[in-house]
Parts: structure tokens; sequence; C-alpha cells
């Protein structure tokens, strides 16, 4: 689908410009009409604006990815570490489940104590990143956990 957009917009600036010369080339050979002259350019110029408007949406497409990109690695980075967290969490849990280690339960929160602070870093981390691109949503976002946090009352 992209290649085709990239394809049309070259076509339609390819076909304005041809548009052009044979306008020019005409125009040189022998005197032209009204309507002819009104309809060549129109062609040359409806051609153009459409080929230039694709061009510009294609490169501002590209320019905002290329802008965005940074932070979705870095938020994928986050993601990935607060995979890694939630498996570590999950494994403690099911090893205290074990026979024996019923005994160890202060070592056991005290793991997940350990393992949610990280988890927590990492989600404010993320949300460091993802402010930089939709502030709004965050600051939405830490408004709704403040309202939880009181019981939806603010």
């Amino acid at each position: 689908m992209k290649n085709v957009e990239h394809i049309s917009a070259a076509l339609l600036v390819g076909l304005s410009l041809t548009g052009f010369s044979v306008f020019a080339y005409v125009a040189t050979t022998r005197p032209l009409t009204d309507l002819e002259s009104v309809f060549l350019q129109f062609f040359s110029v409806a051609t153009g604006f459409l080929g230039t408007f694709m061009v510009g949406r294609l490169s501002a497409k590209s320019a905002a990815a290329d802008v965005i990109k940074p932070h979705a690695r870095s938020a994928f980075r986050r993601l990935l570490s607060l995979y890694g967290s939630l498996h570590r969490m999950a494994t403690i849990i099911a090893e205290s489940g074990r026979p024996g280690q019923i005994e160890d339960y202060r070592e056991t929160l005290a793991k997940l104590e350990v393992i949610a602070i990280e988890q927590i870093s990492a989600a404010d981390d993320a949300l460091a990143d993802w402010r930089d691109i939709v502030p709004e949503d965050v600051e939405e976002l830490y408004r709704s956990a403040r309202r939880g946090s009181r019981g939806g009352r603010e």
C-alpha cells in the first residue's frame, strides 16, 4: 500500500511535468486557442497540486515516524523490562506455594516488594517517555490514578 502511494505521487508529478512540457511545446509551435490554453494550464496545475499534496503527505508521515520511533523504542524496552519483572514475580509466587516454603513468607514478601518497586520504577520511566509525545494523556492518567487512590473523590 505504501509503494502504491509513492508510485501514485511520482506519476502525478511526472504527469504534471509532462503536461507542462506538452503545453510549452504546443505553445511554441502554434498559437493556442483560449480553451486549449485554459485546459492545458488547468491540467498542469491540478496534477501538480495533487502530486505535491501526496508527496507532502508522505514526507509528513515519514517525518512523524522518525520523531516517534526513538520514543517507541524506549517505551518498548520498558515494556520488556516490566514483562521480565512480572515473570520473576510469577516464579516467586509459584515457588512460595511449595511444601516447606510457607515458613519463608517474610523473605518471599520482601522479594515481591522489591519486584513491585522495580515495576513501578519502570512504569514511571515509561510514562516519562510518553509524556514527551502525549503529555495531556499522561496527565489524565495521573489524575485518574489520584482519583482512584482517594476512592473516586478529588
